[in-house]
């Protein structure tokens, strides 16, 4: 007899509820990554002057986007917002969130879920890898736009010590790691700009990122990056 299609749902549904129960009670997380290794302070690790940029000290209010709610970075420990001027005048924001514990049910908020939260349109979305730091970092770019706002954006998020490109990857190691009784700290961190010429948005980003990342102390570039896939 063939199943109909409401029933074969609704039993896929009870099948996926019940696996993570089974998750919550088997892989219940007893140790936290962050306690076994040297505390983040992110005012600390990111340079206010490196590479002929430097903060513009009046800017701050560009980099958060629109958010009625405040409640887009209430799962992190530490978030730190930056506008930087390079050498000709320009300005890239920075924005860093980073939490102690990045545990199954506190995800992180990649900028395509939280930015139409602030009433933005997401588009572009790109998934790629980009010289930073020496090799090929996973990261994603993508286009928000309103009225009066168009703001490209690149960034990445880390789990532990792993670049995580894709937030079914992140999610996987979230599992794994709770399986092992472990969880793991998460930064993610967004670069974006002002602007509407997206190729020249984009190389500008790639830049200071590269450019960011070469100014952060090497015992915390870790952290920052990951650690490089081994070969």
């Amino acid at each position: 007899m063939t199943m109909q299609p409401a029933r074969r749902k609704a039993l896929l549904i009870a099948a996926a509820m019940g696996g993570g129960a089974a998750l919550a009670v088997v892989g219940k997380p007893t140790r936290r990554l962050a306690d076994e290794r040297p505390p983040v302070k992110l005012e600390a690790v990111f340079p206010e002057r490196f590479a002929g940029w430097q903060v513009a000290p009046t800017a701050g209010a560009l980099v958060r986007p629109s958010d009625e709610t405040g409640k887009i970075y209430g799962i992190y420990d530490q978030v730190l917002e930056r506008v930087y001027v390079g050498p000709a005048g320009e300005r890239v924001m920075l924005s860093v969130a980073y939490g102690t514990e990045q545990s199954v049910g506190l995800q992180v908020h990649r900028p395509e879920i939280c930015y139409p939260g602030g009433g933005f349109k997401v588009s572009e979305l790109t998934r790629l890898t980009l010289p930073i730091g020496g090799r090929e970092l996973p990261v994603t770019r993508l286009f928000a736009t309103q009225p009066g706002r168009a703001e490209p954006i690149t960034y990445w998020t880390v789990l532990g010590d792993t670049v995580e490109g894709s937030s079914r990857s992140f999610r996987w190691r979230q599992i794994l790691s709770g399986l092992r009784g472990q969880i793991l700290d998460g930064m993610l961190v967004r670069v974006s700009t002002l602007d509407t010429q997206l190729d020249r948005a984009y190389a500008q980003q790639a830049r200071f990122a590269n450019d960011l990342v070469a100014a952060v102390d090497p015992a915390m570039r870790v952290r920052v990056i990951g650690k490089a896939a081994p070969v």
